[in-house]
């Protein structure tokens, strides 16, 4: 963990693995095929801009048998969700690879529609299980979410053979291929807006003090879930270089408004937050300051200041706990 003092910068990640769900299969006496093809790939940072270009996965395929029935052939093709990135698996140099709704036409016996995978299992002596070998691609900045795999279904269509009905009806087999990247919780922090500065502050009352106040933000991106602490290095009181933070004529009083809290002397202690996550596009946490004492009773000196420190953490995932909309707050 890097503290980020205002203004800043920090970069921070945790390397995590993901989980992948199991399929889902045809049902009846019908041919069919089966298979949850899951493969780790490496690590991905979505700040740096390198991808994965290029990879070879095989995809393991198993027919369904049924006493002396079995799948003979099958034509399918991948499927992603609608707003999916522009992932690429390719076989025999041919995209295969839908984002739905998108759908590609399916043919048996053959010749198969282009753009999809045939595979002829055989007569009944063959193996079961085959493997296909394709081709993946992972653009490289992509908002993806630390914890989450990447996982595609196929479409498919097949024959079946020795007292099997055939399948001429898409069919889908979930969680068909599952690719796994560990993807890094990274995070990037930084102070954003104006300088938190009050300005002149020598002819300002007591009276007058809540109507100075100055804003800006703590800018966030983030891959995954983190939390935020604040603090202040003199109790949320500004002084002087060599004034005394025991006397009240030294010593000007703020309050700092962040993330749905107001800290000041009398209620220094800021509770953390955990934050949703922010994407690598990034989001400001709005942060508002403002004076309690004026200056027209202190002691005359140029520069009252204190610091204030922000803390922002990235969290493992998959995390269990509750978070916020931070940006909200």
């Amino acid at each position: 963990m890097r503290r980020l003092s205002l203004p800043g910068a920090a970069l921070l990640w945790f390397l995590v693995s993901m989980a992948c769900s199991g399929p889902v299969y045809a049902q009846g006496n019908a041919c069919r095929v089966s298979g949850a093809t899951s493969v780790s790939i490496g690590n991905y940072n979505p700040f740096t801009g390198a991808g994965f270009t290029q990879v070879q996965v095989n995809l393991n395929l198993t027919r369904y048998r049924s006493g002396s029935g079995y799948t003979r052939r099958v034509n399918f093709y991948f499927v992603q969700p609608a707003g999916s990135p522009a992932y690429a698996v390719r076989y025999l140099n041919s995209s295969v690879l839908y984002t739905l709704p998108a759908s590609h036409p399916l043919s048996l016996p053959t010749p198969p529609s282009s753009g999809t995978v045939f595979y002829d299992f055989g007569t009944s002596g063959f193996p079961n299980t085959v493997s296909i070998p394709l081709v993946v691609t992972i653009p490289g900045n992509l908002d993806l979410v630390a914890g989450d795999p990447i996982v595609f279904d196929i479409r498919y269509i097949c024959t079946g053979a020795s007292g099997l009905s055939s399948v001429t009806s898409p069919a889908t087999l979930a969680a068909a291929m599952t690719i796994r990247i560990n993807v890094q919780s990274a995070l990037q922090a930084s102070y954003a807006g104006p300088a938190l500065d009050f300005g002149e502050v020598g002819a300002v009352t007591d009276a007058q003090a809540s109507t100075r106040a100055v804003t800006g933000a703590v800018r966030v991106a983030s891959s995954g879930p983190y939390t935020v602490s604040m603090s202040a290095a003199n109790n949320y009181r500004m002084t002087y270089p060599g004034g005394n933070l025991g006397t009240t004529t030294q010593t000007i009083r703020y309050s700092t408004r962040f993330l749905g809290q107001t800290k000041n002397n009398a209620a220094p202690t800021f509770t953390t937050v955990a934050c949703n996550r922010a994407g690598t596009g990034g989001q400001n946490l709005p942060i508002t300051v403002t004076l309690q004492d004026g200056g027209a009773t202190k002691t005359p000196a140029p520069n009252y200041r204190d610091t204030l420190t922000v803390t922002v953490t990235p969290l493992a995932v998959p995390y269990g706990g509750a978070t916020l909309n931070c940006p909200a707050l």
